[in-house]
């Protein structure tokens, strides 16, 4: 019959495993020691398609096994594995006892299929039970399977038992478990672990095994096993190129549907000295999971640990001497540990002592000793004491032992110290206006926080722990200068110190602010307010850029500085212009502050810091509003413009000669004051009609009032004569109120016999004396004389043509 796999969906499932255990060191036997296996699979058939059909989805929920542990061996540790396809069932029963799983493992693929694995130990339900059939039951994952039949083809369920055990036959030997749940597959074909802790001493009898779930006997594809670079088998059974194929090497059997327990001699894979051993496991199509591997190997070797028995010492405040008991043992060991192995303790990370062994320690021996230790200043209260067996004091040991990861022993301890005063400093304050309070927390601000401070007025009173201070952060002082006790203390100790307080003399500035000004409020218009700094009631200068804040009702509106250095006495004035607030009201308190950031907080130290503000009541003004002004109507000059004297409305709007008027062509514009008529008496009209906007405007506020700016067609003015000689004086036929007014004229111009000899429009412009029509057309200039003209207005308010004449000289 011909076997495959189906692996389409298994590329896809296995693609992105999202968890995964590596395989680690679990536990470690040292002795005469060898271990066996046995287990069974739940599944009937290996979950492969045969000939297009695929195994049953069918799964077991007990199966059993039978074990021996033989003659002359003692059962030392007995380990329970169970596996399968699913989220996991973690109480199961062995032979009818229950099992509830002390660790877990998991593996969960890109496709969020899961794989579980489970221990436990069951050493003594095994030493209890003895030689027998074991039977695993109430292991129950039916429901699951059908997720993992189809497709995928990985449903399997199996268990296990590791078994040490003793022989006093065998040399001594180093049994490792490492254990966890990692795979190779298709998709991940080369699965790498390093096993460490090993340390080889003789490479006779070396083994290791494994137990693996989900390997199909059918499936060889690129399938190895090696163990540092060296291919392993176990033919028949377990060929080089299909190592994962459902046997168990401990019966021979080769229908562990879907699971292998197998081991393998490895005398000529490893080296005595060899601490770690790397295997390598490949597969181009098989999907395994490796679930432990047990290696045993020859060694013979101590292993050191150190446990403080009891420390005395160090009652007393101040005392850092303490006397350390402790053992040296050497239990889980193949060899004696050596005479003077050396000893090392520390106070955190600080070596503060060492000492060795004294005699050689047999295998299951132990050593105790004492060792005097002073705990060196720069240690804080609380540490943590430390003691290290085979360790020279550099953290480097010189034994070589089974396990190097178990030599210390680690012991929180606390010490009865004097609480640290550091950095107390006298206080000074100034005399200055008021009374001054002391802030004594400032004398002792270096001092750690952590303890508690007190403050007192006679050391009798610090010592005992009596009349603190009350309010330490607010003190006045009694006598000038004047002693302060401290009593500084933690939970277990105490030191009394004192530091002094004076109030002295002090070069200071006084600054003071006024408002000088009338203040005029007007809305929509800046605040101008005059102000003067004065550093009057002084000792000292005022410095430079002293902070000005400007306040309505309380809320910031305005900043300023001083600019110079004030001097004893004198004053700066200042001016500053800002906006009101939409929202002030029609009667505000303005406040002027000097030495004010802003926030309210100064930046100069002052004599007096209460004096510092100045408040002026304000209501906001108004003046009459403009009345109605007359709109202003000129003749078109053309293009529907004209050149208006806005200021004949000047007497209209005030008489006051101090008010300021100005004119705009926005209302926007008069309000801001921005861009006004730069000639209103000289002002041509943008727009017909055009509004204008006059703003009027006293120290009290300021109006707007607005008129009309129009023009109208009037009858145009025409002269009797012009001299076309070039001097450039009366050139042209120049009829004023024509052109670009009444755009659709004719003016026509005939000679004394009745002859025409020019026609113009608005686009010809004025007639140059000039004929260009008729018998005298010579593109030259008239003769002197009279001529005459016709002009057509064609507008309906001059429907009547001008007849005329013009005489023209040169």
């Amino acid at each position: 019959m011909r076997f495959r796999k189906i692996t389409l969906l298994l590329s896809l499932l296995l693609a992105l495993p999202g968890l995964s255990q590596d395989v680690e060191l679990f536990q470690q036997f040292n002795g005469r020691y060898d271990y066996l296996a046995f287990g069974n699979t739940l599944n009937l058939t290996e979950n492969t398609v045969i000939d297009g059909d695929p195994a049953p989805c069918e799964i077991l929920t007990e199966s059993s096994a039978d074990f021996t542990l033989g003659a002359g061996r003692t059962l030392i540790a007995a380990q329970l594995y169970w596996a399968g396809s699913s989220e996991g069932d973690f109480e199961v029963e062995l032979n009818g006892t229950p099992v509830i799983a002390e660790r877990t493992f998991e593996l969960i693929t890109g496709q969020i299929r899961t794989y579980f694995g489970a221990y436990a130990d069951v050493t003594d339900l095994v030493q209890a039970m003895g030689d027998g059939t074991y039977t695993l039951s109430e292991f129950d994952i039916t429901a699951d399977i059908i997720n993992y039949c189809a497709g995928s083809t990985t449903n399997f369920g199996g268990w296990a038992i590791n078994v040490i055990y003793e022989d006093s036959s065998l040399p001594l030997n180093q049994v490792n478990i490492f254990d966890g749940f990692e795979f190779v597959s298709a998709v991940n074909s080369e699965l790498v672990i390093t096993l460490d802790n090993l340390n080889v001493l003789d490479n006779t009898g070396a083994k290791i095994g494994f137990l693996t779930w989900e390997g199909d006997a059918s499936l060889a594809v690129d399938e190895t096993l090696s163990i540092n670079g060296n291919v392993i088998s176990n033919p028949p059974l377990n060929p080089a190129d299909n190592q994962f194929n459902s046997t168990n090497s401990f019966t021979g059997a080769n229908d562990l549907y879907n699971m292998d327990i197998d081991f393998y001699n490895i005398e000529n894979n490893i080296q005595p000295g060899d601490q770690n051993a790397t295997i390598r496991l490949t597969s181009g199509q098989d999907f395994v999971i490796v679930n432990n591997v047990i290696t045993v190997l020859n060694t013979e070797l101590p292993d050191a640990t150190i446990e403080i028995d009891n420390v005395t010492g160090a009652t007393e405040c101040g005392d850092r001497d303490i006397e350390v008991d402790y053992t040296v043992y050497n239990v889980n060991s193949t060899d004696e540990l050596p005479a003077n192995t050396p000893i090392a303790f520390y106070a955190n990370t600080q070596l503060i002592g060492q000492a060795a062994t004294i005699m050689e320690l047999p295998i299951g021996g132990s050593e105790s000793g004492s060792i005097s230790l002073t705990i060196p200043p720069g240690i804080p209260a609380d540490f943590i004491l430390k003691a290290f067996v085979d360790d020279d004091g550099t953290g480097t040991g010189i034994v070589n032992e089974t396990n190097e990861d178990n030599n210390g022993f680690l012991l929180d301890f606390h010490l009865l110290v004097f609480p640290e005063i550091i950095g107390l400093t006298d206080l000074e304050l100034c005399d200055v206006f008021g009374t001054e309070l002391f802030d004594l927390s400032e004398a002792t601000a270096q001092i750690d926080p952590v303890n508690t401070i007190t403050y007192h007025l006679t050391e009798e009173d610090a010592l005992n722990d009596e009349n603190p201070i009350a309010d330490p952060q607010n003190y006045q002082n009694t006598t000038n200068p004047q002693t302060i006790w401290i009593r500084v203390s933690n939970p277990d100790c105490f030191v009394v110190d004192s530091f002094a307080i004076e109030v002295v003399e002090c070069p200071l500035p006084d600054a003071t602010i006024t408002i000088d000004n009338d203040l005029n409020a007007c809305r929509q218009r800046d605040l101008v307010v005059e102000y003067t700094v004065y550093n009057l009631e002084a000792t000292a200068e005022l410095p430079s850029n002293t902070p000005i804040a400007f306040y309505v009702d309380g809320q910031l509106v305005a900043q300023s500085q001083t600019t110079t250095t004030i001097p004893i006495g004198g004053s700066e004035a200042g001016v500053i212009e800002f906006t009101l607030p939409q929202n002030t009201p029609d009667m505000f308190l303005l406040t002027a502050v000097v030495d004010d950031d802003g926030t309210g907080n100064g930046v100069v130290f002052e004599l007096n810091d209460f004096n510092n503000t100045f408040d002026v009541n304000v209501v906001f003004g108004s003046i009459p509003p403009i009345g109605p002004l007359p709109d202003l109507l000129l003749c078109d000059e053309g293009n529907d413009t004209a050149t208006f004297d806005l200021t004949v409305q000047n007497d209209l709007i005030s008489t006051d000669p101090n008010d300021e008027i100005t004119y705009y062509t926005t209302f926007d514009n008069a309000v801001a004051q921005v861009d006004p008529i730069s000639d209103p008496g000289a002002y041509v009209n943008g727009a017909d009609p055009q509004t204008i906007y006059v703003r009027l405007e006293n120290e009290i506020c300021f109006t707007v009032g607005e008129f009309l700016l129009t023009t109208e067609n009037c009858a145009p003015f025409i002269p009797q004569g012009f001299s076309p000689n070039g001097d450039s004086i009366n050139d042209l036929f120049e009829i004023t109120g024509l052109l670009n007014v009444f755009s659709d004229f004719k003016l026509q111009i005939y000679s004394r016999e009745g002859n025409l000899i020019h026609t113009s429009r608005n686009d010809d412009g004025f007639w140059d004396g000039v004929a260009t029509e008729g018998l005298l057309f010579t593109g030259n200039l008239v003769p002197v004389g009279t001529y005459y003209y016709v002009l057509q207005l064609n507008d309906p308010e001059f429907p009547k043509p001008y007849l005329g004449f013009v005489y023209i000289n040169y």
